[in-house]
């Protein structure tokens, strides 16, 4: 089994679970497209994608060559996305990112102190006042209004 071939089948999954899931939404007309027919339209997109990707992987590295180096890397990030989702309502978008920004500058990158805290507090305000205050889009301000 190739690194493609894996990687395939799991777009492929992906992608049909993408298409299962739209199911419950409308997918109006290619005129008047409802709200489940751009999820329908990605999910043949990797569906075809990863079919691809299955065909043409012969000559990929072999799965068993992946060196696991950057496997606590993965794991950390894995784990910032798993707390974004959980705690992102409830204490705000502000405070979620600046946390995960802070953890991830600070302790799995190593960045110096004061950069950590530039580039966490710079993220985190920055982009919710690009989100939130210029382009409109609602994010979530959690329990304290933050």
């Amino acid at each position: 089994m190739t690194i493609d071939r894996v990687s395939g089948a799991f777009l492929v999954l992906v992608g049909l679970f993408v298409a299962w899931e739209r199911r419950v939404l409308p997918l109006g007309s290619a005129s008047r497209p409802g709200p489940g027919y751009f999820p329908l339209l990605l999910a043949l997109l990797l569906i075809i994608l990863g079919v691809i990707l299955i065909a043409r992987g012969k000559q990929a590295k072999k799965l068993r060559s992946i060196s696991w180096a950057e496997a606590p890397h993965a794991l950390a990030i894995l784990g910032c996305c798993i707390f974004v989702s959980l705690f992102m309502e409830a204490i705000g978008y502000r405070l979620t990112l600046l946390l995960t920004l802070s953890f991830l500058f600070g302790l799995v990158e190593r960045i110096k102190p004061w950069l950590t805290l530039v580039l966490s507090f710079s993220f985190s305000l920055g982009t919710f006042w690009l989100f939130d205050s210029l382009l409109r889009v609602p994010l979530p301000r959690g329990e304290w209004g933050f």
